[in-house]
Formats: structure tokens, sequence, C-alpha cells
């Protein structure tokens, strides 16, 4: 099953992008807009007025998240039941003999 639906995205992925090279190959007077929207906003002759927003964060809303985000970041270091994933190792390193 995951297959088949791995093989029809395949298919269809390579559709979108084989699709407009093969249009221009068959025929060299076919518009392909239609497969490839590149209409900007810019072309929209209308004015929109574009408003200042200034916003100015709470103090005790920052604190608050900067305080929950501390207490994540210690918390694996004031676990009691703390275990190092890697033991203590007691035995020196081996010898290199060069020869």
């Amino acid at each position: 099953m995951k297959s088949k639906i791995a093989i029809f995205f395949i298919v269809l992925f390579t559709g979108i992008i084989i699709t407009p090279s093969i249009i221009t190959l068959v025929d060299k007077d076919q518009d392909i807009t239609i497969f490839l929207n590149l209409s900007e906003e810019e072309e929209n002759t209308k004015h929109v007025k574009v408003a200042e927003l200034k916003a100015h964060p709470n103090e005790d809303y920052t604190s608050f998240l900067y305080k929950k985000i501390q207490k994540k970041k210690n918390v694996r270091f004031l676990s009691k039941n703390y275990v190092s994933q890697y033991p203590k190792i007691l035995t020196p390193p081996p010898e290199l003999l060069i020869a």
C-alpha cells in the first residue's frame, strides 16, 4: 500500500515538473502559462495604505515565558534520579607500542 502511494506521488510530481517542457517541445506556439502561474501582485494598480503597527510586549508576559524556558533548561540538572548514559571509565587507556 505504501509503495502504491509513493509511486503515485512520484508520477504526480514528475508530471508536474516535466509537463511544461514536453508541451514546448511538441508545439512552440503553445501557451504554458496555465502550468506556470507567474502572475505577480505588482501588476495591480490599486494603492493600498500601509498602517504602521507598534507592538509593546508586556514585561510580565515575557518574564513568564523566560522563567518557563529557564525552568525547562534546569530540569535535567535538578533531577535527583539522573543517571548518566556513560558510566565512569575506571580502566586506564591501553599502552601504545611503537615499533
